[in-house]
């Protein structure tokens, strides 16, 4: 390459890594004024001009938020309710998923655009009837009352996804199992599934994520204080007079912890499940 074509491609990869991290900096910009402003003493944090950076930073509203609030218990219910989004979600959608990519049957396009369809409703427009079918349910106040509507709205995007890994994966193999004398079930479980691992990992952080952040579900079928999650118990700091700021986006950040620690151990599984299928052979 000649000196000008290795000036270029330098010039280029300025540009491209310029703008990579001109787009991460504006991604990351709401979380760092979150977490400085969790940092900063009282009158700071409503000095105006703002500070970008902690003039004096403390961590006192760190153990305010430890000795004034129940936020280990919000956190036990996100993830007790996560984990029963999570598991209601892939008992329905791995059965519906691989029915489709392995058989063909009257309706199968149309059930699977009806799926489909599911997921364009913004939760909202149907929380009033959804009222009403948990009450009749008598899950009214009850974990299941956010579980199962968090797992409706999540089962489109996962039957999608797994409908499409399963088709990559060779129904030869299936055959070879099936002349060994396996069941269906068997096949399944033992052969399908672990080779769709990268989806269901893809899924079951999709999932986890949708029911952890969810506060509608639970502003609307929980009132007990007992049951809540972190979006409700922030949400439940709001005063009618006053509203302490600064502990609300402290549990906020105590809130993101666990899912950033959920996608540094995922993230291989994660852009793997979510790409798989995006090519056709």
């Amino acid at each position: 390459m000649t000196m000008a074509g290795h000036d270029r491609s330098g010039l280029r990869k300025v540009r491209i890594y310029g703008v990579l991290i001109a787009l991460l900096g504006i991604m990351m910009f709401p979380f760092y004024t979150m977490f400085t402003s969790t940092i900063k003493p009282s009158q700071e944090m409503f000095n105006s001009p703002a500070t970008l950076f902690p003039q004096n930073p403390t961590f006192e509203a760190y153990f305010q938020v430890w000795t004034q609030t129940d936020v280990l218990l919000w956190i036990g219910n996100s993830f007790l309710i996560s984990l029963g989004t999570v598991a209601l979600t892939l008992l329905l959608a791995i059965p519906a998923g691989y029915s489709c990519a392995r058989n063909d049957f009257v309706g199968k396009r149309t059930f699977l655009l009806a799926v489909l369809v599911v997921q364009m409703f913004a939760p909202v427009v149907l929380i009033v009837g959804l009222f009403d079918v948990i009450v009749q349910l008598n899950f009214y106040n009850t974990y299941f009352a956010v579980i199962i509507p968090a797992a409706a709205f999540t089962l489109p995007f996962n039957v999608w996804m797994l409908y499409g890994y399963f088709k990559t994966i060779p129904i030869e193999l299936e055959e070879s199992a099936r002349i060994d004398g396996a069941s269906q079930f068997q096949i399944l479980t033992k052969i399908v599934l672990p080779l769709t691992k990268p989806a269901l990992v893809a899924s079951i952080t999709y999932t986890f994520l949708y029911a952890w952040n969810r506060l509608l579900f639970v502003l609307t079928f929980l009132t007990d204080s007992s049951k809540y999650n972190v979006p409700r118990g922030v949400f439940s700091m709001v005063g009618a007079l006053q509203t302490d700021w600064r502990m609300m986006l402290t549990v906020s950040v105590i809130g993101i912890i666990p899912l950033l620690i959920l996608f540094a151990f995922l993230e291989e599984y994660i852009v793997s499940g979510m790409t798989a299928g995006a090519v056709k052979e």
